[in-house]
């Protein structure tokens, strides 16, 4: 059973929305046993099982704020995660839910990567394709310091 979960959530018919499912690829290249890779168009409840059989979980996304190519890492918990409709599934609620039904609460992160185009089309930016190494650099540490 795998130890790490990474969920890389995007659409790559929407330009650098799609960055995460590229980390996907490229993680996918160098097959881990110890790690399980899921490309999602968006989050939902059902992921909450799939956490909750790990230690770890990362959270990959392209994000609308922050300078293009910018990446940032941060932790999640479960403060002030409410669920109110399908469409508010965030990290930090399926924490949430992982934690309240199966009694899990894996440590997890959620890496976004400053996006420059969202519009119609599968070209990522110069910008977000710079951040894709360094992201899986990030996802190798995280999973390093969780212990093999």
């Amino acid at each position: 059973m795998p130890r790490v979960l990474v969920i890389c959530i995007g659409n790559t018919l929407r330009s650098d929305d799609g960055y995460a499912w590229h980390v996907a690829d490229e993680l996918n290249t160098q097959p881990e046993e110890d790690r399980r890779v899921l490309k999602v168009h968006q989050l939902t409840p059902e992921l909450a099982e799939a956490m909750s059989e790990v230690s770890l979980v990362i959270f990959v996304d392209a994000a609308m704020r922050g300078d293009p190519g910018e990446l940032a890492c941060d932790p999640v918990t479960t403060t002030g995660a409410n669920l109110h409709f399908s469409h508010d599934v965030t990290p930090a609620v399926l924490l949430g839910m992982a934690k309240t039904l199966y009694a899990k609460e894996p440590r997890t992160f959620l890496i976004c990567a400053g996006g420059k185009v969202f519009e119609h089309g599968e070209s990522l930016s110069p910008e977000i394709t710079a951040a894709i190494p360094r992201t899986l650099a990030k996802i190798s540490e995280l999973a390093n310091t969780e212990g093999r």
